[in-house]
């Protein structure tokens, strides 16, 4: 049985899709505000479907440094090996952007507590904490 790509791939938590940088667990609540508003690009006080996506693609491509179009175990700090695996889908020990995309979609599924299909603060609040 597999388990559910990436919950999570970074700090384990959706977190993670706002944060390009070092470990979410380690992020204090004012930061999570600060790189949930820059992710928030039409300034709602939410995240859609839409506004996730972006934020995923150009994490993506923040850690991709090297511009290889992959993204390998190393390069995504906090992710469990588990984790990364369940990610992989097609067992290359990479991850294409569509797996990393995909992994974290679910990510987003998990966190929508109340399945509006937006995230808000307080749920990705939420998720963080329940993952870390």
């Amino acid at each position: 049985m597999r388990t559910r790509p990436m919950l999570l791939l970074v700090g384990a938590t959706v977190a993670g899709v706002l944060l390009a940088g070092p470990a979410v667990a380690q992020t204090p609540p004012q930061d999570l505000r600060q790189h949930f508003r820059t992710a928030d690009k039409n300034g709602d006080g939410k995240l859609d479907r839409e506004e996730f996506h972006v934020r995923i693609v150009e994490i993506f491509y923040f850690r991709d440094a090297t511009r290889r179009g992959y993204l390998i175990r190393e390069q995504i700090d906090n992710a469990s090996d588990a984790a990364f695996r369940a990610a992989d889908t097609n067992g290359d020990a990479r991850l294409s952007l569509t797996e990393f995309v995909n992994a974290r979609h679910q990510d987003f599924d998990a966190a929508d507590i109340n399945r509006d299909g937006v995230l808000s603060f307080e749920e990705v609040e939420v998720y963080v904490k329940v993952r870390r």
